[in-house]
C-alpha cells in the first residue's frame, strides 16, 4: 500500500517540475509585423504575455504580448481570462506584440476588476501552496 506521504511527495515533485518545464514553453519564432495566429492559450507567461499554441509542442507555440493589455494586468487575471480558450492575435510590430481577441472582444480590454477578482484563485507554477507544505514524518503508534 502506497502512504499519503509519498503520494503527496510526487505530486510536489512533479508540481516542480511542471514549473520548471513552464519556464521553457513558447519555443516558437515571434510573429512577423501583419501576420495573424489563431490557437488555443495554453502558457500564460506573465499580465500581459501568452502562448498561443500552432501545434502539440511548446516549440510551435508563439508568445504574444498584448499591447492593449494595462501594465498592471497581473498573470492570474490574464489567465482567468485567457487560458484555455482560442484567440486571434495580429502582430502589430516587429517584436510580435500585438492585439488578441477571444470571439472578436479584445483580450486587454478584458482585463479589467472582475478579471482580476477572478485571477486571484490562480496560484503561479512556482508559488507554493500551505496546506501543502513539504510532509513531516509522523511516527506510527503501532
Amino acid at each position: 500500500m502506497i502512504s499519503n506521504g509519498l503520494i503527496l511527495g510526487l505530486a510536489l515533485t512533479l508540481l516542480g517540475a511542471g514549473a520548471a518545464a513552464a519556464e521553457s514553453d513558447c519555443g516558437g519564432a515571434p510573429l512577423a509585423a501583419g501576420t495573424e495566429v489563431h490557437g488555443p492559450v495554453l502558457h500564460v507567461i506573465d499580465g500581459q504575455t501568452l502562448c498561443v499554441a500552432r501545434g502539440s509542442d511548446p516549440s510551435q507555440w508563439v508568445a504574444v504580448r498584448l499591447e492593449d493589455a494595462p501594465a498592471s494586468a497581473s498573470w492570474g487575471a490574464l489567465m482567468s481570462v485567457a487560458f484555455a480558450k482560442d484567440v486571434t492575435c495580429a502582430a502589430q510590430s516587429v517584436s510580435g506584440a500585438g492585439v488578441c481577441r477571444i470571439e472578436g472582444r479584445s483580450v486587454g480590454a478584458q482585463l479589467d476588476p472582475a478579471a482580476v477578482r477572478a485571477g486571484v484563485a490562480w496560484r503561479q507554477p512556482t508559488e507554493r501552496v500551505p496546506h501543502l507544505a513539504a510532509p513531516t514524518r509522523v511516527a506510527a503508534a503501532y
